[in-house]
């Protein structure tokens, strides 16, 4: 069936190739005519073949799996956005291109050109000027309409540069094209340039949490996480082994939290992560583990609900006997990444689940706390949240996921609001944790990332019930939300993190 959603991502999707396709053509011709001044024929022919390459490096270079390899040629992408720019310009001056084609088509390249230098420079440290962030932001609200809470931390979701026709044509199948594709971009960038009200309101909505303090906890009852390894479907990355584990040891964090798809809940991929997990394993560090969802969850569940989650309890099963948690999460944020992976389920489908999965893991191991998290804060979520946090539920502890969203703190604020709200209607409340936390860096800024981190921080601690906080996560890998960006270089957040762990520490040590 074809939703309202998934014909905006064949749309997408069909532009892109469409325009990509455009590009190798229009520039062909152009080459072959070179009528055009010398810096044009250039700016064409180089950013003809370099336009796919350039799309494989900024896809790749956002993960420290392949970053520091491709890290040398990562300003390839800017360069590419910004020699479409030249082209377009160039056709415009000398006349060669209608304006009513060429000026929606030069727009687009530049707002094009604009995102990708500035999250270059924001990738390389370098605090890009406000109004570049906002433009960036914008380009992100504008695909959410498509790609939803994932453009904000994939690199792949990106607008395509378009090569302005600059030779004439007489074909009318052309001249249809050359319309089509205007049109495309001028409604793309007319949907970012849209979104700059909003946008400007998100990248300035982190400053609120400048002033927040943190609660020191002198009895050194709270405790910090950190979330390693990429969310797992094969064996563990040895780069992401060594580099998230030195991390989380200089840190001196008190838990690691791993997120397992069913894909590397069997076989090698498990073999090798608990021989990873044995490697760590020690009385003082506590041990989370998230099994989260396979990447065909919707078609699975929707062929034989009864068989998929037979599935998942076979995962849970397999998960615990075979690592050993401290803490099992037996379902990623429900009605956040679970909404996305098998639709929006009503709670009584995770209410039954969670129970069995739950009977399942203290069956194992009595001692093991069976945890999950709140993340989207409506009704169904209430619900649910409101049954795992009843004493008599076999959940141990419940918590919250705590992450901005495309409206930046705005909606953080909302969502702590609220959960300290459900906080204090349990009269006796279990112990919670924060279960993610962190923000957006390549979007909206590495400040935006630590000042969200704080305000969430600072929340936390003032919350007695709350004893524990998981940070989101070490580096980036499939979702840019790490403390380390693909070249492994530290952003503030990291420094954050850790005066937030020093406070605590020193506050419970003087007690």
């Amino acid at each position: 069936m074809l939703t309202p959603s998934r014909a905006l991502l064949a749309a997408y999707f069909a532009l892109a190739v469409v325009v990509v396709l455009w590009n190798i053509a229009a520039a062909s011709r152009i080459l072959q005519g070179r009528r055009g001044s010398r810096l044009m024929v250039l700016a064409t022919g180089f950013g003809a073949l370099m336009l796919v390459p350039g799309l494989l490096v900024a896809i790749s270079t956002a993960s420290l799996v392949y970053g520091r390899a491709i890290e040398p040629v990562a300003w390839l992408w800017p360069v590419v956005t910004i020699l479409f720019v030249i082209q377009a310009v160039i056709a415009l001056i000398r006349g060669r291109v209608n304006p009513v084609l060429g000026v929606p088509i030069f727009i687009y390249d530049l707002v094009i050109a604009i995102v990708a230098t500035t999250r270059y420079m924001n990738s390389r440290g370098f605090v890009p000027p406000t109004s570049t962030l906002i433009l960036s932001a914008a380009q992100a609200n504008a695909l959410g309409l498509v790609g939803g809470a994932t453009v904000l931390t994939s690199a792949a979701w990106l607008l395509v540069p378009m090569f302005s026709p600059a030779l004439p044509s007489r074909a009318r199948w052309r001249i249809v094209l050359r319309s089509v594709l205007a049109a495309g971009v001028t409604i793309a960038t007319a949907l970012v340039l849209v979104e700059l009200p909003a946008a400007a309101e998100a990248i300035g909505s982190y400053h609120r949490f400048a002033r927040d303090v943190l609660t020191e906890r002198p009895a050194g009852d709270f405790a910090f996480g950190l979330k390693v390894l990429p969310d797992l479907r094969s064996t563990p990355p040895p780069v992401a082994i060594n580099t998230d584990l030195q991390l989380a040891d200089s840190l001196g964090v008190d838990a690691l939290s791993i997120v397992v798809a069913p894909e590397g809940a069997r076989g090698r991929a498990l073999d090798s992560l608990a021989h990873v997990v044995d490697n760590i394993r020690d009385d003082s560090t506590t041990l989370i583990v998230t099994l989260a969802y396979p990447s065909d969850a919707r078609t699975q569940i929707a062929r034989n609900p009864k068989a998929y989650v037979d599935a998942r309890l076979a995962d849970v099963n397999r998960l615990t006997r075979a690592l050993r948690p401290n803490i099992f999460i037996p379902a990623l944020e429900p009605y956040g990444e679970g909404a996305r992976a098998l639709g929006t389920r009503p709670p009584q489908f995770w209410i039954s689940y969670i129970t069995r999965a739950a009977a399942i893991t203290h069956y194992v191991n009595p001692n093991i706390k069976v945890g999950i998290a709140a993340s989207s804060y409506g009704t169904r979520d209430s619900t649910l949240y409101a049954w795992a946090a009843a004493r008599t539920s076999p959940v141990d502890l419940p918590g919250f996921s705590l992450m901005p969203g495309f409206d930046g703190a705005t909606s953080l604020d909302t969502h702590m609001r609220i959960a300290q709200r459900w906080l204090r209607a349990q009269p006796r409340p279990k112990p919670h944790w924060v279960w993610s936390a962190g923000g957006f860096p390549i979007v909206h800024g590495e400040e935006s990332q630590r000042l969200a981190l704080h305000g969430a921080l600072a929340w936390a601690t003032a919350q007695p019930s709350i004893v524990g906080f998981v940070v989101t996560q070490a580096a980036d890998y499939d979702t840019e939300r790490g403390m380390r960006g693909p070249t492994g270089r530290a952003r503030p957040a990291m420094a954050e993190l850790m005066r937030a762990i020093a406070t605590e520490r020193e506050a419970a040590a003087a007690q």
